[in-house]
């Protein structure tokens, strides 16, 4: 079955519940695949991969939301966005990613004293992860789903509190130095980075979180442009700008030849070697020269982030490094590859961007053949699945990663519609 992406001059009229059941009917039986070419696609289809990851409204989530899997009820913030590009990317309706994204603006302003703040996890029955804040991909998520939908009239209505998020970023989470910081690991996603420290809360200023913001910022001013507000994304461009210009001169470590997290209490570089750490390949903020070294001396050493199986997500010659236990100190997640495989793939890396999402897309096809499910990450020397089975969420970037890496693809790409 395929969903049908409706053109805008239809005047559907339809509204309320029934348009709900719809959609959520619709979605609910989305085709393994719309595009041809791979390899994934058929295992998607035998094992009813993208079954039950879109729920219909219920108790607090008031419109059709994304989960990470079948078994879930939550709506989660960073999980949302990814899986919407997946599926955009498959043809699929943008109805659940825009209804995930009103869900979560539904609490602007409702439940903090904080301006724009919003829960990173929001369960029907209740609030989840306080005082975390959802990560900044929002803004990014609703450009992903009018860009799909050919139009952002749908966004009219929340346009004003998907700012106001941002406006939290800067009210509560920006230092001195102009750099934002995280609250903890957990809510950077990367629950466990040694990079990120949590005690006390609130001192580390990620390199990933700057890239986020920025890309917020360009999907902001593209969003501004299309409701209207010719200024504001004037303004928003302006503020990405800034805030590259502020991570290439201020976070570069040049004796290291990579980007730092910094520690908010003494303005000085936390010396860990984590993939975070390379988030501005993906995000396009490094110069060429950065790039270069990234990837030279790190990215694709074998004695650091380089593995048979994909990206560490810590650096081998770290002493936390664990392959086995270690979550995000060292296992391979789809969506860290990802990332990456794009990073390579815009700074003229392609051949090693194509033998990455190869190597991404064994493992997954690997684990489907075998247990007809995912897995949240894999060792990346030899493949083995690691923590929680049965895992879609961001796992779904794969089943087009090869096609993105041979045909220079990027369905995360900014830029205007």
């Amino acid at each position: 079955m395929r969903v049908l992406i409706l053109p805008e001059e239809n005047n559907w009229q339809w509204s309320g519940p029934v348009f709900s059941f719809v959609v959520f009917m619709a979605m609910s039986c989305l085709p393994a695949a719309a595009r041809d070419g791979s390899k994934l696609s058929p295992l998607f289809l035998q094992y009813k991969v993208k079954e039950g990851i879109v729920k219909p409204a219920k108790g607090l989530l008031k419109h059709t939301y994304l989960v990470p899997s079948g078994p879930y009820f939550q709506l989660f913030d960073w999980d949302t966005y990814f899986m919407g590009v997946a599926l955009s990317e498959d043809g699929a309706s943008p109805e659940a990613l825009e209804g995930s994204v009103e869900d979560f603006l539904e609490f602007v302003g409702q439940n903090a004293n904080d301006t724009g703040y919003v829960p990173r996890e929001i369960a029907p029955d209740g609030l989840w992860a306080l005082p975390e804040m959802c990560k900044p991909f929002l803004a990014q998520a609703a450009y992903r789903a009018s860009l799909t939908a050919r139009n952002a009239d749908w966004l009219k209505p929340w346009y004003k509190r998907l700012a106001q998020t941002l406006e939290f970023w800067e009210n509560a989470r920006q230092a001195s130095d102009g750099f934002f910081h995280w609250y903890n690991g957990v809510e950077s996603g990367v629950d466990n980075n040694p990079a990120v420290m949590d005690r006390p809360a609130g001192v580390t200023e990620g390199v990933d979180l700057q890239c986020y913001l920025y890309r917020e910022y360009r999907a902001m001013a593209l969003l501004a442009g299309k409701v209207g507000a010719a200024q504001e994304a004037k303004e928003y461009d302006r503020k990405a700008d800034e805030l590259r210009a502020r991570v290439r001169d201020g976070m570069w470590s040049e004796t290291e030849g990579m980007f730092l997290n910094i520690d908010a209490r003494t303005g000085t570089p936390i010396h860990i070697k984590t993939w975070t750490n390379f988030v501005p390949l993906w995000a396009g903020i490094a110069t060429s020269a950065q790039a270069k070294r990234m990837i030279e001396e790190h990215l694709l050493n074998p004695k650091e982030f380089w593995a048979p199986y994909g990206i560490r997500t810590l650096s081998l010659d770290e002493t936390r490094f664990d392959p086995v236990q270690g979550y995000w100190r060292g296992p391979v997640w789809v969506v860290s590859s990802y990332l990456m495989m794009h990073g390579l793939m815009n700074y003229g890396y392609s051949g090693q961007a194509r033998k990455l999402a190869l190597e991404t897309e064994g493992l997954l096809f690997a684990d489907l053949e075998k247990t007809g499910g995912m897995n949240e990450c894999y060792n990346p020397e030899d493949g083995q699945p690691l923590a929680g089975g049965h895992f879609v969420s961001w796992d779904l970037l794969g089943e087009h990663i090869v096609e993105e890496a041979e045909e220079g693809l990027d369905p995360t790409a900014l830029k205007p519609f």
